[in-house]
């Protein structure tokens, strides 16, 4: 930056803006440390500052105090360097940069959407040229080869090109010339690529330093700070803020493909909200160039579906402990141990001093809890140890329908290879998967309508068991009967408090399984009360069709990885909230034997509106020999549409059972007179569409053999689905009409439609019903329609 003022003199007037911009640290220290203009004391001097505005502050003041003038210009192209890191200094960073904004750029951002839609197959040769050039790099060239269509690659490409300067545009249309002249003439550059063939103002030595001297561009591909505070005030997101969200949810939210996303977030972005949400709003902004939208997407935005559960927030603090460690520390050289493979080391208070590896005992530890945490989250029935190698638990987590099989591959990729910034990436990766397995709402995710079809899966894993719970008396008694144990002097800070936790945990246990006492636990060294803990889960009553999988892998976990030992304040935390969510799990509810959600919606008639969202708001809740359940529907108008359910409930002397019924099927290729056949029997019709006809059991008991031999005598087919429910929205009081709920639109943009979803399961015949409430006034609209193995169809008031 070309200033006549000193260097220092300029970042010393600039301190304002700096020190909230340069929230993270990292990359500019590592820049700076490779240059040789910072020592490796004045690093640990910086990152000994508690928090990031300190840490700038300190920087700074090492830079005025302790560098030259010459010093400090390296310092500040360090900072250009580094500027994709620091969005908020970008237009700072140009406003004081010597280079002008050439006539080319300004020609190029003219040809922006021209270009975008009319390059097609040229985009790859176009590139390819500019990468032998120099101009583009090969992180340039991966990029625009990585994105779907033409259009995104040409996207990327132009942008790329005017974030470079002069003489990438320059370039850029030589290339276009020489690759697509008709396309050239058609956008009446070819005089102006002749004219750069003759010129001389620019030599081909400065195309390096186009390269280097990247800023933003006038219009507004990369979002002006007054864009980013907005978005990040509005979804309560700060510098000082821990992570409590996931943003690449947020980035699908607003309509961003979640691949494009996702790929921009791990891109050596930091895993705090803040750079996470910078990155985004860049990329969003990137695509659209749309101000407005952005900011009444997000205003329009439900938050609390992008915010992540406390043991999310907690586990992505955790994970910065161990990124803090790998920043200190050289993560290079060899072991004699396979950390992928061989976990001995991390476990145990003797085995984490391991020579001058203790840092990178410690990182390895934490990967591998939480890695097992997501074996708790996302699986079944976790079948390793939580002192099982993280090979083998990645090979468990293959094919988990809740993580994203790139993610998983990419991290063990990058801890197969090691090194420091292998294991940096893996980081990120590990964040995101956090992310996905913790969010805050329990809402059923949608996937993208297919011929007018939605399916819904649950966004956590829901285990069914035969556990009914323990009295509120019961666990007050078993917890207050713990006498804290007395502090020695010896012990590490975290020790009485795991100690303590530990404590909790085995008589809690013991209330479960009474056949096994746990003594007097009080004063016993914690490897004892450890030992008790892995005891009580092996008793049977603690065995998969008794007790959720997942709570007792977590306090196996808890057991093996000691936060005493570790040092690891966000470890302690997160064994008190194992805690606090077994205390949660042991009270009585029908959650523990039944789960109940829609497994798809099926959107009715031509228009086919859209289906926004789908929400539990109330329940399972025991109540009349049943168990009820309050969904809420979201759709983009009045509809009508298909709703069908899947319920798992626990019974004992059986196990666990998904129960279907009553049953609906679809009979394909009916004609009119194969239709008019179908109504004459004894079957309730839910809806038809074109050919199609949705069939539920009536009041006859052959009706499947009656409706097998109409669909046979008229060349149909019939294909079982499950359990079904028509909910209509149309009219402004509801009534029931033969076995379709009609219920008030909300108004033309929205309608809600909340849906109470019953199951009669473990008194005779299985047996459904829905009763439809109006969301704005929340007071029952229609009477609950019960379905029963009779086939027969009644209504009743709800009270």
């Amino acid at each position: 930056i070309g200033i006549r003022q000193t260097v220092k003199a300029h970042l010393l007037a600039s301190q304002k803006l700096l020190v909230p911009s340069l929230y993270n640290l990292a990359p500019l220290l590592d820049s700076a440390l490779a240059v040789g203009i910072l020592s490796q004391d004045n690093y640990q001097e910086i990152k000994a500052e508690k928090t990031p505005q300190n840490s700038a502050r300190k920087l700074l003041e090492i830079v005025h105090g302790q560098m030259d003038e010459s010093e400090a210009t390296r310092f500040l192209q360090c900072l250009k360097e580094c500027k994709q890191h620091y969005p908020r200094l970008r237009p700072w960073l140009s406003a004081h940069s010597d280079i002008p904004r050439g006539p080319t750029e300004r020609q190029l951002q003219a040809d922006f959407s021209a270009l975008c839609s009319r390059l097609g197959s040229s985009v790859l040769p176009v590139s390819l040229a500019l990468f032998s050039s120099s101009t583009l790099t090969q992180f340039d060239l991966e990029r625009i080869q990585a994105s779907p269509t033409p259009t995104q690659q040409a996207q990327i490409l132009l942008a790329t090109c005017l974030t470079k300067g002069e003489t990438a545009c320059r370039n850029f249309y030589t290339a276009l010339y020489s690759e697509d002249q008709q396309l050239a003439e058609d956008m009446n550059v070819s005089n102006l690529v002749k004219d750069l063939s003759l010129s001389n103002d620019y030599e081909v030595s400065n195309i390096a330093m186009g390269v280097e001297e990247t800023r933003d561009q006038e219009g507004g591909l990369l979002p002006q700070s007054s864009v980013l505070q907005q978005v990040s005030t509005r979804l309560g997101v700060s510098v000082d803020t821990n992570a409590r969200l996931n943003v690449c949810e947020l980035g699908v939210a607003l309509g961003l493909p979640r691949r494009d996303v996702r790929e921009c977030l791990l891109e050596g972005v930091s895993i705090e909200d803040m750079p996470q949400l910078e990155a985004l709003v860049s990329l969003f902004m990137e695509k659209t160039e749309d101000v407005e939208r952005l900011l009444s997407r997000v205003a329009e935005l439900d938050i609390k579906r992008v915010q992540l559960s406390e043991r999310g927030c907690l586990s992505l603090k955790l994970l910065q402990e161990a990124e803090a460690l790998l920043r200190r520390g050289s993560h290079s050289h060899l072991h004699s141990w396979d950390p992928l493979h061989d976990q001995d080391h991390l476990h145990g208070p003797e085995r984490l001093h391991v020579g001058d590896c203790r840092d990178q005992c410690t990182v390895w530890a934490v990967f591998s809890f939480l890695l097992g945490d997501c074996l708790a989250e996302a699986l079944e029935e976790p079948e390793l140890k939580p002192s099982d190698s993280l090979a083998g638990m990645l090979r468990q987590l293959r094919g988990c329908e809740w993580i994203e099989a790139a993610l998983l591959q990419e991290a063990e990729q990058c801890w197969t290879e090691g090194g420091q910034e292998n294991l940096l990436q893996s980081v990120r990766v590990l964040a995101q998967i956090l992310r996905d397995l913790h969010p805050l709402q329990h809402d059923l995710r949608l996937s993208a309508p297919a011929e007018g079809v939605y399916s819904c899966r649950p966004s956590r894993l829901h285990r069914v068991t035969s556990f009914q719970g323990l009295s509120a008396r019961i666990i007050r008694k078993a917890l207050s009967s713990m006498v804290p144990a007395s502090s020695r002097q010896d012990e590490t800070p975290y020790a009485p408090q795991y100690r303590d936790v530990c404590i909790c945990v085995a008589q809690l246990l013991d209330k479960v399984e009474s056949e096994v006492g746990t003594g007097e636990l009080t004063n016993a060294p914690v490897a004892q009360v450890t030992k008790c803990i892995r005891l009580l889960l092996s008793r049977p009553a603690f065995n998969s069709q008794a007790f959720d999988a997942g709570v007792r892998y977590r306090l196996l976990s808890l057991a093996e990885f000691s936060s005493a030992q570790l040092g690891l304040g966000p470890l302690a935390q997160l064994h008190q909230e194992t805690l606090f969510s077994l205390q949660y799990h042991l009270q009585p509810g029908e959650h523990h034997s039944f789960h109940l959600y829609p497994e798809s919606v099926r959107m009715l008639g031509p228009s086919q509106p859209r289906l926004l969202s789908v929400l539990s708001t109330r329940g399972p809740v025991a109540i009349d020999n049943g168990v009820e359940e309050d969904f809420s529907f979201k759709t983009s108008e009045a509809t009508s549409f298909l709703v069908q359910l899947r319920c798992l409930r626990y019974e004992a002397g059986k196990g666990r059972l998904e129960v279907r019924e009553p049953c609906c099927v679809l009979a394909c290729h009916l004609r009119e007179e194969g239709s008019r056949a179908v109504r004459w029997l004894a079957v309730d019709i839910l809806g038809e569409e074109d050919d199609k006809m949705w069939v539920r059991e009536g009041g006859g008991s052959r009706w499947r053999e009656e409706l097998a031999d109409v669909v046979q005598r008229h060349s149909a087919k019939l294909q079982e689905e499950g359990c079904c429910f028509r909910v209509t929205s149309s009219e402004p009081l509801c009534k029931k009409d033969e076995n379709d709920l009609h219920v008030p639109a909300q108004n033309e943009e929205a309608t809600g439609v909340q849906t109470r979803c019953t199951g009669n399961g473990w008194q005779g015949l299985p047996s459904f019903g829905i009763a439809v409430r109006n969301t704005q006034t929340q007071q029952p609209v229609v009477g609950l329609v019960e379905c029963g193995g009779t086939g027969e169809t009644e209504g009743e008031a709800l009270t």
